[in-house]
């Protein structure tokens, strides 16, 4: 008998971070890469706060897949898999930077962040959506969105250091205050002040006009997203974690 739609197997792109994870411990080699496309726009923006150059932190997140694929078995869901990624690639980057620096500490040295609405209001929603295939920006993009974007982002860069790993978790991912808190080592508290003053700290007038652009800022899709994977993909296969299909 044949089976029913009920019993058809769920496409791979559905299935949750636990769910794929489960799948790549057995060697799926799809499964690894939806994991690292999936995530690789998050965990480059994460690194690009720490290392204010784009090779240097497409390293950091190569690194930290290396990091978190061999010890697969260490994750125990207490945090999500991109909590858990965050938190390696910003330690991956962090240690990058140390051989850069002769000292350099956590709460030093920060992620590269996007935006947040005014003082008053609640976090702006993540910027989710995974890497693409395609490398291309939408042809509808006009000049002065550009402009804005170069704006928004040199305005980020104004901030003191201290306040821009917040804004990153919290406003651009969308992380909870615990989950922040556990990527950046600090405490809750020490968390939701600084997002507090950052808003404040940035000018009211540049936030209403980046909003609509936040979500172009800092992107790592295309030919970069393709380069990572491949990378990672590769080495997995050549360290024998991905069975033959």
């Amino acid at each position: 008998m044949s089976r029913s739609k009920a019993e058809a197997p769920m496409p791979l792109v559905e299935l949750t971070d636990a769910n794929l994870l489960a799948r790549a411990r057995l060697g799926d080699g799809a499964a690894f890469e939806l994991i690292v496309r999936r995530h690789n726009r998050a965990l480059f923006r994460a690194a690009r706060g720490v290392l204010d150059d784009e090779s240097r932190a497409q390293e950091a997140v190569q690194e930290a897949y290396f990091s978190a694929f061999k010890h697969m078995d260490s994750y125990q869901e207490r945090a999500s898999l991109k909590t858990w990624l965050t938190r390696i690639v910003v330690n991956q980057a962090i240690s990058i930077q140390r051989r850069q620096h002769s000292e350099v500490s956590l709460d030093e040295k920060v992620i590269f962040l996007a935006y947040s609405q005014s003082a008053g209001g609640q976090t702006m929603a993540p910027m989710d959506g995974h890497c693409s295939y395609g490398g291309s920006s939408p042809p509808e993009m006009a000049a002065s969105q550009q402009e804005m974007k170069h704006l928004l982002e040199a305005a980020i860069r104004r901030l003191p250091e201290t306040y821009r790993s917040v804004f990153m978790l919290r406003a651009v991912e969308g992380m909870s205050v615990i989950d922040s808190a556990f990527c950046l080592g600090l405490s809750e508290n020490v968390v939701k002040k600084r997002l507090s003053r950052a808003r404040v700290m940035l000018r009211k007038d540049l936030e209403q006009q980046a909003k609509s652009q936040a979500s172009d800022t800092f992107e790592f899709a295309g030919k970069h997203c393709d380069a990572v994977t491949a990378h990672v993909m590769a080495e997995l296969t050549r360290w024998g974690m991905i069975k033959p299909v």
